[in-house]
């Protein structure tokens, strides 16, 4: 699994995934104004994605740090851990947001898991925990 939020791309591997992963825009013929003038090769594009998600880039951290371990300790599967990078999927956000990976079809176990009642139980339920969490924290209530 892996967390990934909205962030100043730390690595240049960061933005690597997050140029390849926005560049499925390209594909379309009016992308340009679809995505306001985003273009996904450039990187003063993701460097305006971040000025963009840093008023909510702490709570969207602390939102995934909590998925992430949920995952790892609850749901136990292994994590990739909690990364930033500029996501389309994440920008323009007015909330803390971030995206889950809750596993890779290219791995045989876990399509199985992920195709499983019970697998996609564990991840929602994981989700689902975190959040509460997060939420309990952010307005100062003690948990059940």
């Amino acid at each position: 699994t892996e967390v990934w939020t909205m962030g100043l791309h730390k690595t240049d591997a960061n933005l690597g995934v997050a140029q390849r992963e926005n560049s499925v825009i390209l594909q379309e013929k009016n992308y340009k104004q679809r995505y306001d003038g985003f273009d996904p090769r450039s990187p003063q594009s993701h460097i305006l994605f971040s000025l963009f998600q840093s008023a909510y880039i702490t709570n969207s951290l602390r939102l995934a740090q909590r998925i992430d371990r949920q995952f790892r300790t609850s749901v136990g599967r292994s994590s990739r851990g909690v990364k930033q990078a500029g996501f389309l999927v994440l920008w323009k956000s007015t909330m803390p947001s971030v995206l889950v990976e809750a596993g890779f079809l290219t791995d045989r176990s876990e399509e199985g898991y992920l195709a499983n009642k019970a697998g996609q139980q564990a991840i929602a339920s994981g989700i689902y925990r975190a959040f509460r969490e997060y939420k309990r924290e952010l307005e100062g209530t003690p948990a059940e």
